[in-house]
């Protein structure tokens, strides 16, 4: 039972910051910039595509309707 409650003296944690160990987070911090600004390239890069889709659609829709203005249909009341 003593040995439950026995104190244990840890070692104090140390965690040197070599150069290696400070490279691999710049390079992993770079990364992540990168990835960042490629995500948020390509999410405006997607906003301009769906608004030219949306301007494409529109203009189809436009021209449809005029040329059905030039060419009303005949329709025959029964």
């Amino acid at each position: 039972m003593s040995l439950i409650f026995s104190y244990v003296k840890y070692s104090e944690a140390s965690f040197p910051m070599t150069g290696q160990y400070t490279a691999l987070l710049l390079i992993t911090s770079v990364i992540w910039i990168l990835l960042w600004f490629g995500y948020r390239q390509n999410k405006i890069n997607d906003e301009l595509k769906k608004k030219e889709k949306e301007e494409r659609i529109n203009a189809k829709i436009q021209r449809r309707k005029k040329l059905e203005s030039l060419y009303p249909t005949n329709k025959k009341t029964v």
